[in-house]
């Protein structure tokens, strides 16, 4: 399937946004109406605009115990639900769902996209990113916590401390490694034929695709590891890259058939 680059416009709340996915995925949604599920919320950030944007009747859905509280603090009136291997919600019961980078930190992509399909009615939308497999793949820091496991307990008990440590990747009870599946052996990178094989198996038809970035790892990693007044210094330069280049973010639609 080919890419087509897709037209982010002057209204969209992400169109100066760092993460270019933001951007993209809103633009798949803005017109439209009905029940939405955003599958993986994080910090709320696309969830909130979504809501307060568009005329969709947004649902926020996570694993995350803390991302949930932190969101319901902020959002008292948003619905948030707590979400497992199996997603509590009737079939056939949203119109459109997002999982933006999201299914490459689920137990299994295969059950997750049945779960999906499952809540999601004949001819709903997915709009799904994911990382991309490509030149600096290698450099996913995501991948970190399972390849270099020393390093990384070192690095990150330094920059955040080593209970902060012990809570997000030694601490089991929520059944996530960091934000990852305790069972999810890598942060997968995925070759676009691989997922659009995946996503025919799962019960959806394809529609159209897109993708940004190629240095951003080099960015993200010190990004992550700056201090938060810092962050922002690496905003201008990951807008380029997403600008410019579409090989290490790749973005999908898909009708559920």
């Amino acid at each position: 399937m080919d890419a087509t680059v897709g037209v982010v416009a002057s209204d969209n709340p992400f169109r100066k946004h760092p993460t270019a996915r933001y951007a993209w995925a809103f633009e798949q949604l803005r017109s439209r109406t009905g029940r939405h599920l955003d599958l993986g919320i994080g910090d709320g950030t696309f969830l909130s605009a979504l809501t307060d944007r568009t005329a969709l009747q947004v649902v926020g859905a996570d694993p995350h115990p803390g991302y949930l509280t932190s969101i319901g603090a902020e959002r008292p009136g948003q619905r948030l639900v707590r979400v497992g291997e199996e997603l509590p919600f009737a079939d056939e019961s949203f119109d459109s769902v997002t999982m933006l980078d999201v299914i490459e930190h689920t137990r299994s992509d295969q059950a997750t996209l049945s779960q999906v399909r499952r809540v999601l009615r004949p001819g709903g939308l997915l709009v799904l990113t994911v990382p991309a497999r490509h030149v600096f793949s290698f450099l996913d820091p995501d991948n970190a916590k399972l390849r270099l496991p020393r390093l990384h307990r070192a690095v990150y008990a330094a920059r955040f401390g080593r209970e902060v440590y012990r809570q997000r990747f030694e601490d089991s009870s929520d059944g996530l490694r960091g934000d990852m599946a305790w069972e999810r052996s890598e942060h997968t990178n995925y070759r676009a034929e691989d997922l659009l094989e995946l996503l025919g198996q799962a019960g959806f038809q394809p529609q159209s695709r897109d993708g940004a970035n190629l240095f951003w790892r080099f960015l993200q990693i010190p990004a992550l590891l700056a201090p938060q007044r810092a962050r922002a210094l690496f905003d201008a330069p990951l807008r380029v890259d997403g600008s410019l280049f579409r090989s290490a973010n790749l973005f999908l639609t898909a009708i559920r058939v």
